[in-house]
């Protein structure tokens, strides 16, 4: 069983890690700092029901095994992927730094384009 929970936890620190990456990248363009520490405190969220998902498949391994034998050959994989699907969903469906950021640049083009005025 740990080596189910330790694959579904490096699904979830991939796609997280993935995340991090995608939205330095944005902060970037943004001419704005990435901080590590507002990029857990907007994704903390996402991240916890991750790690909840992670350990509910884990309570019903034995279910899945039950209703489909042929399931227990593949459970370190159904793990790794539920960890990384389940956190990729959670943190497109509810992470908030994706969202912050591209308000920011909303904002910064909008000044750009005359759209809305520059405020110093």
């Amino acid at each position: 069983m740990a080596l189910n929970i330790f694959a579904a936890l490096l699904g979830l620190l991939f796609v997280t890690l993935n995340k991090m990456q995608s939205c330095k990248k944005d902060f970037k363009v943004a001419n704005e700092e990435f901080v590590l520490s507002k990029f857990f405190q907007d994704e903390l969220i996402a991240i916890l029901m991750s790690l909840t998902f992670i350990v509910l498949m884990a309570i019903t391994v034995k279910e899945w095994i039950h209703v489909k034998p042929i399931v227990e050959n593949y459970v370190t994989v159904i793990f790794a992927l539920g960890g990384a699907i389940g956190s990729y969903a959670f943190l497109v469906f509810l992470g908030g730094s994706k969202r912050y950021i591209r308000q920011i640049v909303d904002k910064k083009t909008n000044i750009a384009d005359g759209v809305e005025p520059k405020k110093d």
